[in-house]
């Protein structure tokens, strides 16, 4: 299965620019080697401790795998406006850089709730913002 898959990411690899992919959470994926190269490793988190270790262990992980990883980066999902000195303390020691924060929103759980489609965002949203502001600084 995972052989199979690889063959089908190299293949989209080959014919776009991009191939954007959505793991679960956890890196069994890339482990399977599922890819061969990542240009950009983006690890999610929400803004907790318990989440920041995590990505940290993922962070570490990455080095141990047969796979060529170009960039990494954090991304803090649901984030409050401001965070917590000891969160940015921990971030700050991590080495991953922060990408950017995508902030806790009631438009978004919203959307969430009502099963509307999150491309339906207005371009005004904090979330459509910050995510966007994210993609302009990888590509």
């Amino acid at each position: 299965m995972n052989h199979n898959l690889r063959e089908v990411i190299d293949s989209l690899s080959r014919q776009y620019r991009s191939v954007v992919i959505d793991n679960e959470a956890g890196m069994e994926h890339l482990s399977r080697r599922t890819t061969r190269d990542v240009d950009h490793l983006i690890i999610v988190s929400d803004a907790t401790q318990r989440g920041i270790v995590a990505a940290e262990r993922i962070a570490a992980f990455r080095h141990e795998l047969d796979i060529r990883i170009t960039n990494s980066y954090l991304v803090l999902n649901r984030a409050p406006r401001e965070l917590p000195l000891p969160l940015q303390q921990r971030i700050g020691q991590m080495d991953v850089p922060l990408l950017g924060l995508v902030p806790a929103d009631e438009e978004l759980v919203a959307f969430e709730y009502s099963g509307r489609p999150l491309i339906e965002l207005p371009d005004d949203s904090p979330v459509y913002t910050a995510v966007a502001d994210m993609m302009r600084h990888l590509l």
